[in-house]
């Protein structure tokens, strides 16, 4: 029986949801199936940080301290404390570039984390051209770190509402990929493409053009694969799977579904299928009430105090040894609660690949985090007063122990 390659491979060049290399409070599954929290408690994490700056210790104990506390403020819903952490670090430590490259830019990559659930999207800019800056000034521009790096420039470029940029980033990645022969990074290049242009799609669904270009893009990943990047082969065939569902084309789930089966099913969970989450807002405010506000027409709730205080939640939720997942629960969480409903929703709604386990076993146990924030307008005329956008997102975030699962591909 062919085992299917694991897809984490895939996606771990760009850490996306890694917040961290700290060890923060983990949730996982004990022997009686009880889900049980580990990890180091924040006071403790503190004090090591503390101690260690206290001592002078080297730059790169320094980071590492840092990193797993503020993974713990993090965790406990303490986003800014959590900033001022990293921030603080990288004044101490941005003058040893030279010396801890990697560490320094795993340190601005964090900030961007953390500026991401703030809706600081000014600081989410500049933390990951600083990351990337970090790297190209101690490797130069042809290291396959930096051209990662320049990737993650065009997935703030996308994030932030500029496909374009995004777009030509990607492409200049992909070319130079390929002339210094990185064939897995170029093909993350062009995996990059293929869900860009699968965003742009679906804000306009019924545009023509756009799914020619988003089927093209899966075309050419699935039929014209690059050297040893079979798996990134698979990723586009799940997101056409997905499309295909979407464009109600019968049978696309299910037969991806009984490939995996053929195949002998996957190690870890791999998402295929999930209904995106009910829309926050509309024209500019918000009208639904399960999230916790109501239709306003001036951005004076905007900037009140409860809404500057992180809204977030930790959903756990198991993976079936059949792809369904079951017992979608709130673990903990922090502001108002109408807004849980849309999450649990399409969490319950979500299809995993058969996975490779024995079909007794509870399968596997995720956890997630979401935020419910607002982006800080660049500007406001008329006043100085800091203002946030009128639109709400909900950002996620996976908590999951990397030794208890492996979630491959997402989908917002």
């Amino acid at each position: 029986m062919t085992r299917l390659p694991r897809m984490r491979s895939a996606l771990s060049v760009l850490p996306l949801a890694a917040l961290a290399l700290g060890s923060g409070a983990a949730f996982a599954q004990s022997a009686d199936n009880q889900i049980i929290v580990s990890g180091t408690p924040i006071e403790e994490s503190g004090r090591a940080l503390a101690a260690c700056i206290e001592q002078g210790c080297p730059p790169e104990e320094d980071i590492a301290l840092t990193l797993a506390h503020a993974e713990n403020q993090f965790i406990a819903g303490d986003y800014k404390d959590g900033e001022a952490t990293l921030s603080r670090s990288l004044s101490r430590n941005r003058q040893h570039k030279a010396s801890v490259p990697v560490p320094l830019s795993d340190l601005y990559r964090a900030s961007g984390r953390f500026a991401v659930h703030l809706g600081e999207a000014r600081d989410f800019k500049h933390a990951t051209l600083d990351m990337r800056d970090v790297l190209k000034d101690a490797f130069g521009d042809d290291d396959r770190r930096v051209l990662i790096a320049d990737t993650e420039v065009g997935d703030s470029r996308a994030m932030l509402g500029f496909p374009n940029g995004a777009r030509r980033i990607y492409e200049d990645v992909e070319k130079r990929a390929l002339e210094l022969g990185y064939p897995r990074v170029a093909s993350f290049a062009r995996l990059r493409q293929a869900l860009l242009s699968q965003a742009e799609w679906d804000v306009r669904e019924h545009n023509p053009a756009l799914l020619e270009k988003y089927e093209a893009a899966l075309a050419r990943l699935i039929h014209e694969p690059l050297e040893n990047s079979a798996d990134f082969v698979m990723v586009a065939e799940v997101m056409k799977a997905r499309l295909n569902r979407k464009l109600d084309r019968p049978g696309a789930t299910d037969a991806l579904i009984e490939r995996f089966v053929a195949m002998g099913g996957t190690d870890t969970p791999v998402l295929l299928f999930n209904e995106p989450l009910d829309s926050v807002s509309e024209g500019g405010f918000p009208v639904d009430r399960r999230f916790g506000f109501i239709q306003s027409n001036t951005l004076d709730r905007l900037t009140t105090p409860q809404l500057n205080k992180p809204r977030f939640i930790d959903v756990g939720f198991w993976v079936r040894p059949d792809g369904t997942t079951d017992e979608a629960e709130v673990l903990r969480a922090q502001g108002p609660e109408g807004w849980h409903g849309a999450v649990l929703d399409s969490i319950s709604s979500r299809r995993y690949a058969p996975l490779d386990i024995d079909r007794t076993s509870p399968g596997f146990f995720q956890v997630e985090r979401y935020t419910l924030t607002s982006r800080f307008a660049d500007e406001t005329t008329g006043t100085r007063i800091r203002r946030r956008e009128p639109g709400f997102r909900i950002e996620r975030l996976d908590l999951t122990p990397e030794n208890t699962k492996d979630l491959i591909t997402t989908q917002s």
